[in-house]
């Protein structure tokens, strides 16, 4: 099931070399899918309706931290801006609320082009306590 342009999303950020604290800002890194994959995880915040932070910093520590390295931030954005870069967002449950952006193309320079263009226009979200 696609996902609605108006859809706010988020994507969970573990490492410091996808954002800036200082300069408020998300780099392109943290739009890059892994390696071999045309797919990016991110998580429906605003549907069926708008999640609290508590809620939405709770799904990054259940679904997303496990015990890999801890979340750092986050980077929030609209479906419609996904759609704007002729990608998809996909519905992709379980675990709840989970989506995927889809497909990425192969070609590690288009890649990054995506990403860049999604970053500038993704917000920063910082934890706003150390759990």
């Amino acid at each position: 099931m696609s996902v609605s342009p108006s859809e706010k999303l988020t994507r969970f950020i573990r490492y410091s070399n996808q954002f800036s604290h200082v300069n408020n800002v998300v780099k392109y890194r943290a739009f890059i899918p892994p390696r071999n994959s045309p797919n990016l995880s991110m998580f429906r915040i605003s549907f069926p309706q708008q999640l609290s932070e508590s809620d939405i910093w709770q799904i990054g520590h259940e679904q997303v931290q496990g015990t890999g390295n801890p979340i750092k931030a986050r980077a929030d954005i609209l479906a419609n801006a996904i759609y704007n870069n002729n990608l998809e967002v996909i519905s992709d449950e379980p675990p709840p609320r989970h989506a995927n952006i889809t497909p990425f193309p192969v070609d590690n320079k288009v890649r990054q082009s995506i990403a860049r263009k999604l970053a500038v226009v993704s917000e920063l979200v910082m934890p706003t306590n150390t759990t």
